[in-house]
C-alpha cells in the first residue's frame, strides 16, 4: 500500500482506538490529544512494517503505546486502561470483519480483488474508522465522562 493511503486509513483509526479507549475509561475526549496520538500510534506501524520483522509485531506495540498514553496523560488504572484498550482492539476487529463480510457480499468482488486496489481498500478502511469514531462518540455520550480526568 502507497505511504498516502496507507496514512488516510491509519490515521482515523487510530484516532478511533484512543477515543474509544478513552469513552470506555469514562475520560472526556480531547480531541486535540486524540489527534496527535493518532498521528503518532499510526506512525508505528509504518516503521515496522519497514523493518525485517514478523509480520503482526506492530499490533502489541500499537496497543502498548496507547495504553501507555492513557495511563501517562490520564487519572485511569493501569487495569482499567490495559481492559478498555483491548475491548477498542475488539471492537475494530469485529467491526473490520462485518464491514468486510458486508462489502464483499453486497459487490460480489473477490477479496484479493478489492486488496489489490488500494484506493479501495483505503476507503473501506476510512469508512471502518469513521464508524470506529461515532461509536466512540455514542459511548461517550452514553457513559458520562468523569471530570478532571486528565493530568494537567
Amino acid at each position: 500500500m502507497s505511504t498516502f493511503y496507507f496514512f488516510m486509513q491509519s490515521i482515523p483509526e487510530c484516532m478511533g482506538l484512543i477515543a474509544l479507549s478513552l469513552a470506555l475509561s469514562r475520560v472526556p475526549l480531547r480531541w486535540g490529544y486524540i489527534v496527535a496520538g493518532g498521528i503518532i500510534v499510526s506512525l508505528i506501524p509504518f516503521v515496522i512494517r519497514a523493518l525485517p520483522v514478523t509480520f503482526g509485531l506492530h499490533l502489541p506495540i500499537c496497543i502498548f503505546i496507547i495504553f501507555l498514553l492513557i495511563i501517562k496523560l490520564t487519572y485511569v488504572s493501569p487495569s482499567r486502561a490495559v481492559i478498555t484498550v483491548f475491548s477498542s482492539f475488539f471492537v475494530l476487529a469485529l467491526l473490520e470483519y462485518i464491514v468486510s463480510s458486508v462489502f464483499f457480499t453486497l459487490t460480489d468482488m473477490d477479496p484479493h480483488q478489492a486488496i489489490s486496489n488500494e484506493g479501495l481498500w483505503a476507503a473501506i478502511g476510512v469508512f471502518q474508522s469513521l464508524i470506529l469514531n461515532f461509536i466512540a462518540l455514542a459511548i461517550a455520550y452514553f457513559l458520562k465522562p468523569i471530570k478532571e480526568s486528565w493530568k494537567k
